[in-house]
């Protein structure tokens, strides 16, 4: 069988690069570390769950302002409106 130009043996036996986290012992890995050893699905389901759950705070903390706005007391001044009603 003929190879393709510009192929080599040495590009067939490559693997992938062997990250030094993954041989270490669990108790010593950072979080991070242990976030990158798991495969990409579960990766990519722990990801949707942290965006889900940020979105769904993000409705709710809205929803909860509409039904108890903060009292309008609350709000200082700006310093311009301050100084004008002062000054008259």
């Amino acid at each position: 069988m003929s190879q393709p130009p510009g192929f080599s043996q040495h590009k067939q036996n490559q693997t992938q690069p062997e990250f030094k986290f993954r041989t270490k012992p669990v108790q010593e890995r950072s979080i991070w570390e242990s976030y990158a050893v798991l495969p990409a699905r579960t990766r990519l389901y722990v990801s949707l769950g942290i965006t889900a759950f940020a979105a769904i705070g993000i409705y709710a903390s809205d929803k909860l302002e509409e039904v108890f706005p903060p009292p309008s007391a609350a709000t200082p001044n700006p310093p311009s409106q301050a100084a004008s009603s002062a000054s008259s």
